[in-house]
């Protein structure tokens, strides 16, 4: 990851987390993140209350060790003056996230840290532990935790144009759906590729074709799951010309897509613009990707529906940039 990567996720986490520590905000779920705090001063984190697992979906997994959890907010001030022991296997990425389960020793009393929902920063023995803990049932993702996402995404000012895959109208966002990712049964998929092709291919988890049809010299082709027989919670792939680049692809089981389903449908009857309703649906599935990584993976919906919008506000034209940028960050990450 470049510099500007890196200091691309320190600010997504910094004022991220920042947002979930205001006061003013409403409740997350059934609990509260008034108790929201920084470390500071040997004082622990505390984090939003815990969710009750109801076992509503226990097909949905939660990853905890993938992503950035937390940040040190004064690395550079007390780097030489702590230690951070990583034992989960994640990316160090940028020096001063933090990953679940790291251990910061050294002069914790000076540490200032700020945690994402659901993390904790536990002082114990003279050392922090960072846990992370979200609730095991998508439904239990609040409302007011997309808004968080939504506001912070909605005012980052001075995106630079000059990241590795270019200005926002250049961003290459193929192959998509992408490498390994999970669509709906019943929500349209654009497959996408760089350059045109004359035929497309699903293959079954054998390699088989099970679906296959021209596409003229197109560049992309529009698919219902559900319309060709693809069954939930099979693995398949998709590829072009049966060229040497197979994508594979999930679809994902009823119980979360019926979760998802249901969020979208609450997002889509807000009363805000239809550019706003296709920005905060945006956002809720790029945030349900992160924290259940391990079993979602919609960024592709995401950027199908961002490169639909044209926003003429400012303020929305800002927030459609940098939620396409994080998709060509997490294209990346996959790549």
């Amino acid at each position: 990851m470049d510099n500007l990567k890196k200091f691309f996720v320190l600010v997504v986490f910094c004022i991220f987390c920042t947002a979930c520590n205001s006061n003013n905000e409403p409740s997350v779920g059934s609990g509260s993140n008034d108790d929201l705090k920084t470390a500071d001063n040997s004082k622990p984190v505390t984090t939003v209350e815990n969710y009750e697992e109801n076992g509503s979906n226990n097909n949905l997994k939660t990853v905890t060790n993938s992503k950035p959890v937390a940040i040190i907010e004064n690395y550079e001030e007390i780097s030489g003056n702590i230690s951070i022991k990583r034992t989960n296997g994640t990316p160090n990425g940028s020096e001063a996230l933090l990953y679940p389960n790291d251990e910061i020793t050294g002069n914790v009393d000076a540490v200032k840290i700020k945690c994402a929902p659901y993390a904790e920063a536990k002082l114990q023995n003279e050392l922090y532990i960072i846990s992370y803990n979200p609730p095991s049932d998508i439904g239990a993702i609040a409302d007011n935790i997309i808004n968080y996402a939504s506001t912070f995404w909605s005012n980052v000012e001075n995106v630079n144009t000059a990241a590795s895959r270019g200005s926002d109208d250049k961003l290459n966002l193929n192959p998509k759906p992408g490498f390994n990712v999970t669509l709906l049964h019943n929500h349209t998929v654009t497959f996408a590729w760089d350059g045109t092709a004359k035929n497309f291919y699903i293959n079954d988890e054998k390699g088989e074709i099970i679906f296959e049809t021209t596409v003229e010299g197109k560049n992309f082709i529009e698919v219902i799951p559900s319309q060709i027989n693809l069954n939930v919670g099979q693995k398949y792939s998709w590829e072009i010309d049966e060229n040497f680049n197979t994508y594979k692809f999930e679809i994902l089981d009823s119980q979360t897509e019926k979760e998802i389903l249901a969020k979208l449908e609450e997002i889509d009857s807000e009363n805000i613009s239809d550019d706003e309703h296709t920005l905060k649906k945006a956002a809720y599935v790029q945030l349900i990707s992160d924290i259940y990584s391990d079993k979602i993976d919609l960024y592709w919906l995401s950027s199908q529906w961002l490169t639909q919008i044209a926003p003429s506000n400012d303020k929305l034209k800002e927030t459609k940039s940098v939620l396409l940028r994080k998709c060509a960050d997490h294209l990346d990450s996959e790549m």
